[in-house]
């Protein structure tokens, strides 16, 4: 390892600290996104607290003209017939959705339901074709997160190595990253509960920066099953939770960062 006191090492150990802490971030945010993301139980418990089911029943099967864009951007009207919807259409909504979204051997998020006039497609065309795009960012957010923990990893080890002259860098470092990390989150948290749905749309724009995502992301019909499943409320209520979590595991890593400063402080 290069000599302590030099430079070059001063420059390695802060150089590794920022990206320590930065995959370590990264990691608490997956730690905050994916238990709950991938819960059945609390889409569940959010569909019942949203009424899907009445919504389901009086926009989507209610037997009528629905209306969505199909794969290449036209707006398209289709005829679904009336359809009693059952607790065992939203668990299997749900099921499909989450299944499709985490898995890259499910292919589709398509399943049927039995109508007064026979089988019918849950899912609009336009519903399938936003959630490819979904699942691309899903699995890539995934994949992400193997790839900080292999650095992390990696970091972790150099750092324990070197750990009687980097630790203390390490840990200014990781302060001060958890709290610009902390403090983002927390505006962002607030410009959400200002104005959710400026917040919603940003947000897609930054996730999708092909304009006719967005366009598709934002587009959807008030008959549209897949937007009468994850409600605009479902979107607020799990973002706040997800953000809530985050914020304390930044908190938690912010109070363990100072009490190994004030141990490092009263060894030294």
């Amino acid at each position: 390892f290069i000599a302590f006191g030099t430079e070059e090492f001063r420059y390695h150990s802060i150089t590794q600290s920022h990206i320590f802490s930065i995959t370590f971030i990264i990691l608490l945010g997956c730690v905050a996104v994916l238990p709950i993301a991938k819960s059945k139980s609390y889409y569940l418990s959010e569909h019942k607290k949203n009424n899907v089911k009445q919504i389901l029943q009086e926009t989507s099967f209610r037997g009528g003209t629905c209306y969505c864009y199909d794969k290449d951007g036209n707006y398209m009207s289709y005829y679904v017939p009336y359809h009693e919807v059952t607790d065992e259409d939203i668990v299997n909504a749900t099921n499909h959705i989450i299944d499709y979204l985490y898995s890259e051997k499910v292919e589709s998020m398509q399943f049927q339901v039995d109508t007064d006039e026979g089988k019918v497609d849950f899912f609009s065309e336009q519903a399938i074709v936003h959630m490819a795009d979904v699942k691309v960012l899903f699995i890539g957010g995934i994949k992400l997160c193997y790839i900080c923990i292999v650095i992390f990893v990696l970091c972790l080890v150099y750092l324990i190595l070197t750990r009687k002259h980097s630790f203390n860098i390490l840990l200014n470092v990781y302060l001060r990253t958890l709290i610009v990390f902390g403090v983002a989150t927390i505006l962002i948290g607030l410009f959400a509960m200002i104005d959710f749905d400026t917040a919603f749309e940003v947000f897609h724009k930054i996730i999708f920066p092909d304009s006719s995502k967005v366009k598709l992301a934002l587009s959807f019909s008030y008959t549209d099953t897949l937007t009468n499943v994850l409600t605009a409320e479902f979107f607020m209520h799990i973002g706040f939770a997800i953000g809530a979590i985050f914020i304390i595991l930044i908190g938690l890593s912010i109070f363990l960062d100072l009490f190994l400063k004030k141990r490092l402080i009263k060894n030294t």
